[in-house]
């Protein structure tokens, strides 16, 4: 389960970012997953709860954005949604083309409280 791992980083670049800006408590988290990330959204919530537990930022929410996939194709040029990495191209059906977005993850945001 590499998303438990994922967690742990985020809380640690979370503590990070509130001490070295000197801030208060950390109210919220945003992130941003992209369907082509390999991440399991569900899993890594479930992660994120027990990384959070015992640390300064176990009271805040995290906020998930999800990045649809979008690719184009190779052969023809055409840009089309992905759903998976070896999505093939609906116009011409060659398959994988070039990743556009999706396969992001990335902490957005931190909501925080001042000292």
């Amino acid at each position: 389960m590499h998303e438990l791992n994922l967690a742990m980083a985020i809380v640690e670049m979370a503590e990070e970012e509130a001490k070295k800006n000197n801030a208060g408590s950390v109210q919220q988290i945003e992130l941003e997953v992209g369907v082509l990330s390999g991440v399991d959204p569900d899993a890594l919530e479930l992660a994120l709860s027990l990384a959070m537990k015992n640390t300064a930022i176990e009271q805040a929410s995290v906020t998930m954005l999800h990045t649809e996939g979008q690719g184009r194709c190779n052969a023809c040029d055409h840009t089309f949604t992905m759903t998976e990495v070896w999505t093939p191209c609906p116009l011409c059906n060659t398959p994988a083309g070039k990743i556009l977005q999706g396969t992001e993850l990335r902490l957005l945001s931190l909501t925080v409280d001042d000292l």
